[in-house]
């Protein structure tokens, strides 16, 4: 254990911060940030030094206030670099974050949606450092309450031994949450991973009645879907008016398999038409990871113009480029139209005046998802 002397007064101020930010609302929740120690479940993690590949260096307890202050602000701390990408450098590490310590304030928005009462059953997915599983342990009677999974060992590991040294002895699970079979149902289930999209052993883990949130369609979606489950099993809700985005779940069965460029046909090109600042609107990205299962966003610049890619799990593309902020033209490949897909959903938005998460929402069946927006009855796409 870290021992560190005056964190209390650092956790209530992050309390403070929380609701000033209008993240926290509940006494309960408010204690737990108050009397759980960040700082135990994050001796170390990684700081941001930019550069391209980022360069990451990495803090620990020994570097004392550049270490300690972080931990207690509203903060994501990245605490695991994949080791297959991983490289050391003169100034740190390249690599791609795998984990991290969610900023508490997402933490408190989801854990509030869910309304968690003291006897509530709960099942969080993405044990990561153990700080989350550390906040709901403090909210419910006793430990038996909650059980929390990871696909990593060395972070359930590492995990259990953080919780019981707060005195907190919740199951600890090793395992991939898309095909585990659930002992029990839920009352609550929370999901800090992305999920492509909720595979049935998590559908069927939420009681009749119960709550789910989570963040789908990753890897471009920043929404945060919150179901009940009905008596039949179905999941329906609509999705948070905040979003919150997190890292894909790692070795999910419903991951989207993904081809190479080299396996797609014949080139395509036209007018681009969907403005350049279309693509910094996370709710515009939300709508398109919805139409377009898997889609992902890349960046770039060429001889001054600037150019936005989206690309599918299938590796059909389409890239556009930019010259001085208007759009110019746009060229792809592959079985899939993207860049049409891409522009009905960018004239739909716009028809909708923009559209704020909390107007869409998300129905889950055994026979598979339907997008809605506004009404269940209004689906936009299934999948």
């Amino acid at each position: 254990m870290v021992r560190v002397l005056n964190w209390r007064p650092r956790a209530r101020d992050l309390a403070d911060a929380l609701e000033e930010s209008g993240d926290l609302h509940s006494l309960h929740w408010r204690a737990a940030i108050e009397e759980t120690p960040r700082h135990e479940f994050v001796p170390r993690y990684y700081q941001n030094q930019g550069g391209v590949p980022t360069v990451w260096r990495q803090v620990e307890s020994n570097d004392g206030p550049a270490w300690f202050d972080p931990i207690y602000a509203n903060a994501t701390l990245v605490t695991q670099l994949d080791p297959v990408t991983v490289h050391a450098t003169t100034d740190g590490w390249t690599g791609v974050p795998s984990s991290s310590s969610t900023a508490p304030g997402l933490m408190v928005r989801m854990l509030e949606a869910l309304d968690i009462a003291a006897d509530h059953t709960v099942l969080e997915i993405g044990t990561g450092t153990g700080y989350n599983a550390a906040l709901i342990a403090h909210r419910l009677q006793s430990a038996e309450q909650l059980t929390t999974a990871d696909i990593d060992p060395v972070l359930t590991g590492a995990a259990r031994s953080r919780l019981q040294a707060c005195d907190h002895n919740p199951t600890v699970l090793t395992c991939d949450a898309s095909e585990y079979l659930w002992p029990r149902a839920y009352d609550c289930v929370i999901a800090t991973c992305g999920l492509p999209r909720i595979g049935e052993s998590l559908r069927a883990a939420v009681a009749t009645g119960g709550r789910l949130i989570a963040n789908v369609m990753p890897p471009l979606s920043a929404g945060l879907a919150v179901l009940t489950a009905a008596d039949d099993g179905t999941l329906q809700g609509h999705f948070h008016p905040d979003g919150g985005t997190f890292m894909p779940a790692r070795h999910d069965a419903t991951t989207y398999a993904r081809t190479s460029p080299a396996d797609l046909g014949g080139l395509r090109e036209g007018e681009a038409g969907i403005p350049l600042e279309a693509f910094d609107d996370y709710r515009f990205k939300f709508l398109l990871a919805a139409r377009l299962p898997g889609v992902e966003l890349q960046y770039g610049i060429e001889d001054g113009r600037v150019m936005r890619r989206l690309i599918l799990p299938d590796g059909s593309s389409s890239e556009a480029w930019y010259e001085e902020g208007r759009p110019l033209s746009y060229r792809e490949r592959g079985e899939q139209e993207v860049w049409a897909v891409a522009t009905r959903c960018w004239e739909w938005y716009e028809r909708n005046d923009l559209p704020s998460w909390e107007r869409f929402g998300l129905t889950v069946t055994p026979k598979g998802h339907h997008f809605w927006f506004e009404h269940p009855d209004q689906v936009l796409t299934s999948f």
